[in-house]
């Protein structure tokens, strides 16, 4: 043991650059001090979670220790045991209930989807169950919640007259002053924007908020492409406003999906709940939990809901859509129809939303499951794993008989000559960073792929 851990031990820290270690203060848990950026040190307001403000009571979220004015930072460590045994605040759920948690306190929540799919009204339905403490679609809502509604897109004349309808058609429990509603500067609230985080923390603070349902993102300081290093960097700016506020207030954010359906940025890896939000015939909307960190109960599963009047929901009486029975569906119906177009596979699957029955589609497509049995740019007859714009398909599942003659048997080494007879599975157009989003990549002699399918996989 080396003598700078002997000092740890007795409790001791070597700060980073120095010679000479200092003591911390004498308890029996592990201290460890580090120097921090000289940016922090030269002006303190840089430092993430600076506040002017006086620190915030013991009962209300603090963040771990910030640094202090000499710009070091001490780090806590107790053992596992000490940690347990203490009975936090905040571990309550604010939807759900202990052990299945679906919105905790302080938490971080996304609701995503396409255009007209409901977000919005599905957003204004949350907050009044929340703010009347009424159950929603079934999960429980511990207490009445005091809401602010931060809205950054559309005309404000609008949204006025729904939530007047809105409120005209409640039959919940009273919500009083509970739902607060950005009214000046409207669409103007940015996380990007210092004192725009300031102006947020004030009124979650002043108001008592606990719950902000605030979007779309791009609209409230999210101008990044959606790396995982932008949105962790966005996250942190929500971060910074829950420390200024003193509050374990929750985020609901609103925000849009991506054209393959999924949501638009690397938001699975943070935040503790998200929501996809899309349409499933007319007046029928499905609800799917991705994720949910604190309840495995609600975790990948899905609500089938029906649009009631005035902009709520019900719980439909009817099963859940399940995409693998759609999937399934569409691969047995190529298998007893093959080189079946599209279309004809449209409608022998009714009552499914265009877009999910294509999202299936390409899935079974990008798997090899099913090919397509087409012609490429050299108008060379291929079998390809996609369906290109304004061209007629020719679908076929992959162990069709008909296809065995175009493939080797396994192990077999095809000659030249071979090559030119068979069929090449060729990839889809896919991204190319030089040229934008949606850009073809020029394909190399080493990306057509011979007819054995299973390099479709």
């Amino acid at each position: 043991m080396s003598a700078r851990d002997d000092d740890l031990r007795n409790g001791l820290v070597w700060p980073m650059g120095s010679a000479q270690p200092v003591w911390l203060a004498d308890d029996d848990e592990a201290c460890f001090n580090f120097n921090t950026p000289a940016s922090w040190q030269d002006d303190p307001e840089n430092r993430p979670g600076y506040s002017s403000e006086p620190k915030p009571s013991a009962g209300a979220a603090q963040a771990s220790e910030q640094p202090s004015a000499d710009g070091s930072m001490s780090v806590r460590v107790v053992s596992i045991g000490d940690f347990i045994a203490v009975n936090e605040a905040g571990a309550e759920p604010l939807v759900g209930v202990p052990g299945a948690v679906v919105i905790p306190e302080g938490g971080d929540v996304m609701i995503y989807g396409q255009a007209g799919t409901g977000k919005t009204t599905l957003e204004v339905d949350f907050a009044c169950h929340l703010a009347g403490g009424d159950d929603w679609l079934g999960i429980p809502i511990t207490r009445p919640l005091r809401v602010l509604l931060a809205e950054n897109e559309g005309p404000r004349p609008l949204l006025r007259e729904k939530l007047r309808q809105k409120m005209a058609g409640w039959q919940g429990s009273a919500i009083g002053d509970r739902i607060q509603v950005v009214e000046e500067p409207w669409a103007w609230i940015r996380f990007n924007d210092r004192a725009g985080r300031e102006a947020l923390a004030k009124i979650i603070r002043d108001e008592q908020i606990d719950v902000v349902c605030i979007g779309p993102v791009t609209a409230v300081g999210m101008e990044a492409a959606g790396t995982l290093q932008d949105v962790r960097a966005f996250t942190s700016l929500i971060n910074e406003v829950r420390q200024l506020s003193g509050r374990r207030v929750t985020f609901v954010l609103i925000h849009h999906e991506n054209k393959g359906g999924t949501v638009s940025g690397a938001w699975e890896g943070v935040g503790d709940t998200l929501i996809h939000v899309s349409l499933v015939g007319r007046g029928n909307t499905q609800l799917r939990f991705q994720k949910v960190r604190w309840s495995s109960t609600h975790h990948a599963t899905s609500l089938q809901l029906t649009w009631v009047e005035p902009d709520g929901f019900t719980v439909a009486n009817k099963p859940v859509f399940d995409p693998d029975a759609l999937a399934g569906q569409i691969l047995a119906h190529i298998a007893e129809h093959p080189g079946i177009g599209w279309s004809r596979v449209e409608e022998a699957t009714p009552g499914i939303a265009k877009a999910t029955r294509k999202e299936i589609r390409d899935r079974l497509l990008g798997s090899g499951a099913i090919v397509n049995l087409g012609r490429d740019e050299d108008d060379r007859e291929a079998l390809l794993d996609h369906i290109p714009e304004r061209k007629p398909a020719r679908l076929y599942t992959s162990d069709d008989p008909s296809l065995g003659h175009l493939r080797r048997a396994p192990g077999a080494t095809a000659t030249n000559a071979d090559k030119t007879r068979q069929l090449h599975l060729r990839r889809a157009p896919g991204l190319n960073r030089r040229s934008g989003v949606g850009a073809a990549d020029p394909y190399s002699e080493s990306d057509l792929w011979d007819d054995e399918l299973g390099g479709a996989a």
